[in-house]
């Protein structure tokens, strides 16, 4: 399968920069592994990378002298000539500046020396966070999640964020450029709404619930095989990655799962095994369940601001459930979680 070079070229300057994906490193790894020629233009880039980590380079080169140059297999020899600074800094001029302009999509905008980097930010364990995305869209991040996102999108093409945890997003509309959200093994589209993504573990399940708009959901939107599920406002999707089926409902309480981005834990007639949940994302303590008669209990009850033992004696008080709580202690240097066990009294 022949690979267009000035996509080579993007996936080098990719590597180069530490920001190539598992996907591009198999093409990568396959256009190397395709001729010795490629295998020696590699080593000629990375060499010319090396040497020149100091310079400065112009903005604007044209690519096709570049380009013959790179091709031309005389970089190699000239740096070894006598004159080797004054040729590392010709041939990675044009190396770099055949690099960078092949990745102008991917990293550079209008103005070519603005240089794009993703950032990450995150919600400690019982704080929310407040995210305002290049594009005017705000993201709430709950307890114990990390949102990542680029720090200008592009001005085409999908405007694409990944979530661990949970948020809740009021995306700016845009019609010509969707907004993506990846989790996992899915991704949330939606072109202007607000919408919940609840997915602390995203190898078990994770639950997308509508509130304004329309979303779709699919595992690979570029993929137009694959199957997508859209949702109307007040319905929530439902994913089991164990068995790798999605469902979806109509939700009569909001509140239950958009109640915290207002610092409000909400339990409506939920087991034991949602409300461990919740906590052990909440309060980051490993909470575990000794007494399988517990199951059959179901919670209610909307707290704000309240400590884990207040919350744990109010539920505690409409069922037999009683309550341990271990300490944390120190294992190999680092503190463990606070451990809290619930069995029947």
């Amino acid at each position: 399968m022949e690979t267009n070079q000035e996509y080579i070229y993007s996936i080098i300057a990719k590597k180069l920069t530490g920001t190539i994906s598992d996907e591009e490193v198999v093409i990568l790894n396959r256009w190397l592994a395709g001729n010795k020629q490629n295998l020696n233009e590699y080593s000629d880039i990375l060499f010319i990378w090396e040497k020149s980590a100091s310079l400065s380079f112009p903005t604007m080169i044209k690519i096709e002298k570049g380009l013959k140059m790179v091709h031309s297999r005389t970089i190699r020899k000239r740096i070894r000539a006598a004159s080797l600074k004054l040729v590392w800094q010709v041939a990675a001029v044009l190396v770099l500046s055949i690099l960078f302009s092949s990745l102008y999509n991917y990293f550079f905008f209008n103005d070519s020396s603005v240089n794009s980097y993703f950032e990450e930010v995150s919600a400690a364990y019982g704080t929310q966070n407040k995210v305002e995305l290049p594009d005017g869209s705000v993201v709430l991040l709950n307890s114990g999640s990390t949102l990542r996102f680029p720090n200008r999108f592009v001005n085409h093409g999908d405007r694409r964020i990944e979530l661990k945890g949970e948020g809740y997003f009021k995306v700016a509309k845009d019609t010509e450029h969707p907004f993506i959200v990846k989790v996992n093994s899915l991704e949330v589209k939606a072109l202007g709404t607000e919408f919940n993504v609840r997915a602390y573990d995203p190898d078990e399940k994770i639950d997308v619930f509508l509130l304004e708009g329309k979303v779709a959901i699919s595992s690979d939107f570029r993929d137009k095989s694959k199957q997508t599920m859209v949702l109307e406002p007040s319905q929530m999707a439902h994913y089991d990655a164990v068995i790798n089926s999605m469902s979806k409902k109509t939700i009569t309480n909001p509140a239950r799962y958009v109640g915290w981005i207002e610092g409000k834990i909400v339990f409506n007639d939920d087991p034991i095994q949602e409300v461990k949940e919740t906590l052990e994302n909440w309060y980051n303590v490993d909470i575990r369940i000794k007494d399988e008669k517990l199951s059959k209990y179901r919670f209610t009850g909307t707290f704000i601001n309240e400590s884990l033992d207040e919350i744990l004696n109010t539920l505690s008080l409409t069922s037999p459930m009683g309550v341990e709580s271990v300490p944390a202690r120190q294992a190999d240097g680092k503190n463990t979680k606070r451990t809290v066990i619930l069995k029947m009294r």
